[in-house]
């Protein structure tokens, strides 16, 4: 399956959605690219494997250069290119059929609300309704262009979701349409909000009820965010499961690390599949498993084993996307050979060292690179840098473990630099320095690699 690759073109936006990504704290800044380097850009993905092309933002209308930026795109080669957009700036008459002609394949259309309160509730923003209303008057006059409507179901509108999905499928009757159902997330401005506020959990939520008005319809739909188990006879539904299905990967935007894009894999980082119930579970090689992020919330109380045929739900999802579903077995074979791990075990950084300690939740990533004036770090010597990552829960340092474990490998970087070491026997130094109680992963590379994503931020002290 070729490569997806989602390009981020645009920083600002005229909404504040209370679930907004992009207001991440640890999040590195993000300017605006130019016309110059989104082609690059195009071009530097296409040589790394991409094939499909999704552009995101901010808010991607804003771009003056869209319609140029998508006929680039196309010229290169890349198929299935789309955009996202929150609907308020694209219901100028004739707009969107300029797009088409540009060669636009699609459309990402967020909708959370089918009233001017709702919408309002969910995007701080007034105008929000009628604008998204004259959007999907404008893409339905189409008769043509896909259209996807992610709905992403929070605190605000969960009560509502059977309603939002009539007046969607209502205001887009001409087009071919399907719903993506995003179960929020607890990052950004939504963890913000967990932190003084419950957050919402999956039996607030009637998830199946939304399923069957849909099915009831006829309009295709995914899930996303949700594990298997809580979808009842909708589990084929996932939007991860169709994507395992397909072996379709990605390449994403580094937001906490290098400004670069990433391969991401099947967009699978951070999940959890406890082993208390997922276990026994049939379809824990197919699931999307359990955000760390609720788990730390909620705890893994909302999941249950499930004891479905695997293959079948693999050949509805191929299906479901144009695929030979006879391709169901030999890929549930692959699948069935990935690792799904219990405990939350964030990517390493390439180059990182990472320790193994039995009393502590998650491991301990430091990394050892080059020093940079001005780059944050634990400690630096006169030629290295010397830092470490948070635990998903907050600082390490605080654990007695850790902080001998950091003050052993300040000191031995110290050693280092002194002895002259070139930077991979640094690392190597530092790595045989760890108190008895860590183990070193045997994965741990010691020399420096191409740097990856990281996942939650380096922490400088």
């Amino acid at each position: 399956m070729p490569a997806t690759a989602i390009l981020y073109i645009a920083e600002r936006c005229n909404q504040s959605c209370v679930f907004c990504l992009e207001e991440d704290g640890g999040w590195s800044e993000f300017v605006d690219p130019t016309t110059d380097q989104v082609n690059a850009e195009l071009v530097r993905l296409w040589s790394r494997g991409a094939r499909q092309l999704t552009f995101m933002g901010g808010e991607t209308f804003f771009r003056k250069d869209l319609g140029r930026i998508i006929a680039r795109a196309r010229a290169i080669g890349f198929g299935r290119v789309g955009v996202t957009t929150n609907g308020t700036v694209i219901s100028k008459p004739g707009f969107i059929e300029a797009l088409c002609a540009a060669g636009l394949e699609f459309i990402e259309l967020s909708v959370h609300g089918h009233t001017t309160e709702l919408a309002r509730a969910v995007t701080g923003e007034a105008f929000t309704f009628d604008r998204q209303a004259g959007a999907m008057a404008e893409i339905d006059a189409t008769r043509r262009l896909p259209t996807i409507v992610n709905v992403v179901v929070c605190r605000e509108n969960h009560g509502a979701l059977v309603d939002v999905i009539r007046y969607v499928c209502g205001a887009l009757g001409g087009v071919p349409l399907r719903l993506k159902l995003k179960f929020v997330s607890l990052q950004g401005l939504a963890a913000t909000d967990a932190a003084r506020t419950p957050p919402l959990a999956y039996e607030d939520v009637d998830l199946v009820a939304a399923g069957d008005e849909l099915a009831r319809r006829a309009v295709p739909f995914w899930f996303y965010n949700v594990p298997l188990c809580r979808l009842g006879p909708h589990a084929p539904r996932a939007h991860e499961t169709s994507t395992l299905a397909l072996d379709e990967t990605y390449f994403d935007f580094d937001h906490r690390g290098p400004a670069a894009y990433y391969a991401s894999g099947h967009q699978l980082e951070g999940r959890v599949w406890p082993d208390a119930s997922c276990g026994p579970c049939s379809l824990r090689p197919i699931c999307p498993g359990l955000e760390e992020t609720y788990r730390l919330a909620h705890g893994d109380g909302c999941l249950s084993a499930r004891d479905d045929d695997p293959e079948a739900l693999l050949a509805f999802a191929l299906a479901d996307r144009g695929a030979d579903p006879s391709a169901a077995r030999s890929r549930l074979e692959s699948l069935r050979a990935a690792p799904r791990p219990s405990r939350f075990l964030r990517p390493r950084a390439d180059g990182a060292l990472r320790f193994h300690h039995d009393d502590l939740p998650e491991p301990v990533d430091l990394t050892v690179d080059p020093r940079r004036d001005g780059a944050p770090a634990f400690m630096a010597t006169a030629r290295f840098a010397l830092a470490y990552r948070r635990f998903s829960d907050g600082d390490p340092s605080t654990r007695p473990a850790v902080a001998e474990l950091l003050a052993r490998a300040a000191a031995a970087l110290n050693d280092a630099d002194r002895r002259g070491l070139d930077l991979e026997s640094a690392r190597a130094h530092v790595a045989s320095a760890a108190p008895a109680a860590f183990r070193l992963d045997a994965s741990t590379p010691t020399a420096p690699t191409k740097p990856k994503r990281v996942g939650l931020p380096i922490l400088a002290r």
